[in-house]
């Protein structure tokens, strides 16, 4: 496999990817249960540094 074909391949699977995550993560933030009952806020979690 040449070079080109392989910067090709990986370009390729890293839209892919890319997408796929893109996806699954607008599709969490439509679940109901991602949303909070009382305020109707969305609970995000705090991935922060400690």
């Amino acid at each position: 496999m040449s070079a080109l074909a392989t910067i090709r391949s990986l370009a390729f699977l890293c839209v892919i990817t890319c997408g796929l995550i893109t996806a699954a993560w607008d599709g969490v933030r439509a679940m109901p249960w991602v949303h909070d009952r009382d305020r109707g806020d969305v609970v995000w979690l705090d991935t922060s540094p400690r």
